[in-house]
């Protein structure tokens, strides 16, 4: 079993590795070797926003992340595509399910 944490660009391909295309592809293949060792289970995880919390934790400023681009939308037929959700200690979920990634694409055209 893989789980492969930060499936998002800026992670992958690592934005401190993008100044060439030979640096892109070289993160291509650190990515592909990641996804092949998954004997039975690959888990992939893509934040859906990424939090700016203000001075002493406070404010609610985010952006919103986007998967990799290493992922293309043709292979979303392949992947089981959920939300992980959070539980509290006596089961109640903390977060309401979303569709994923419609959910950040409508967010998005909501931006224009």
């Amino acid at each position: 079993m893989v789980h492969l944490i930060h499936a998002a660009d800026g992670m992958f391909p690592s934005d401190m590795a993008t100044g060439s295309q030979e640096e892109i592809e070289e993160e291509r293949r650190l990515f592909y070797v990641a996804l092949t060792r998954a004997k039975e289970h690959l888990h992939l995880y893509a934040p859906l926003r990424y939090h700016h919390g203000g001075p002493f934790g406070r404010g609610d400023a985010h952006s919103y992340g986007q998967r990799t681009r290493f992922l293309p939308p043709a292979v979303n037929e392949l992947l089981d595509q959920r939300p992980v959700r959070a539980r509290r200690s006596d089961g109640a979920l903390l977060v309401t399910p979303v569709e994923l990634p419609s959910a950040v694409d409508d967010a998005l055209r909501a931006l224009w």
